[in-house]
């Protein structure tokens, strides 16, 4: 049975971002209902040797302090969000959690190796290691890589200067245990698709929710032309496939 009281959203951004990048976002969830929290992942703190297990447990903390007060929960994470909010929300199907949507984000098995998957892949061509210092790392050119074919200019030229160097570690050491291979979560996981994105091109986001367990455990739906910064390109797009998915979650209870 469903509640009439909206759950609350924890939000979760990618890498080198921040919880501003929600700026244009928050609004027009705030519109639907929904009360939102956006999280800063110590990952961009500017302190090298962070990992994804330090990430999800901050997130954790955040998502367990809206349980605390009654509140029940859905994560929107986008990019390398995907596996710090499905590390952070495990074991939590049944204490408050209603589910995940991951905004083109990444999945990965529990357990995975990071930085033997990329050095098997042979690097990535557009990040700079050990910049600005030790321990952090840059991406070489986020204009073309984050916000092309439909971020306006103006919100482009507005999020640049507020990236941030990554921890490394945050992106070459071990995922943690995730959510999303639970069998609890069958259903309540949703995926947002954009088909224009030139970090992780649509044949990945496919290629990754099928292995996954594809339509049989997620909801799915599709932003066509988006690149991968759609809270800054479509936001009122993103805003209504969330909550169609979020329908969809609640109609499974």
């Amino acid at each position: 049975m469903s509640s009439t009281t909206k759950p609350t959203i924890v939000l979760v951004h990618g890498a080198w971002h921040g919880s501003w990048c929600w700026r244009f976002q928050i609004p027009t969830l705030e519109a639907l209902g929904y009360v939102v929290e956006a999280v800063d992942l110590p990952c961009v703190s500017g302190v090298a040797g962070i990992t994804q297990f330090d990430d999800a447990a901050h997130v954790r903390s955040v998502v367990e302090a809206q349980i605390s007060m009654g509140k029940r929960v859905v994560v929107l994470a986008h990019s390398y969000g995907g596996p710090i909010a499905s590390a952070a929300i495990k074991g939590l199907a049944d204490k408050g959690v209603l589910g995940m949507v991951a905004l083109c984000a990444y999945i990965f098995p529990g357990g995975m190796d990071q930085g033997a998957a990329i050095r098997d892949i042979g690097g990535l061509p557009y990040v700079t290691w050990d910049v600005p210092s030790e321990g952090l790392f840059l991406a070489n050119d986020p204009r073309s890589l984050f916000f092309p074919p439909d971020a306006p200019a103006d919100r482009t030229d507005w999020a640049v200067p507020q990236l941030r160097p990554q921890s490394m570690a945050a992106n070459t050491g071990i995922v943690p245990p995730q959510a999303w291979q639970d069998d609890s979560y069958t259903g309540r996981l949703g995926y947002i698709k954009c088909t224009a994105d030139v970090v992780l091109p649509i044949a990945q986001q496919d290629g990754m929710v099928a292995g996954a367990g594809g339509q049989e455990k997620w909801v799915i739906r599709t932003l066509e032309g988006s690149g991968h910064s759609p809270f800054l390109s479509r936001p009122h797009e993103v805003a209504a496939a969330f909550q169609e998915i979020v329908n969809e979650f609640e109609a499974k209870l």
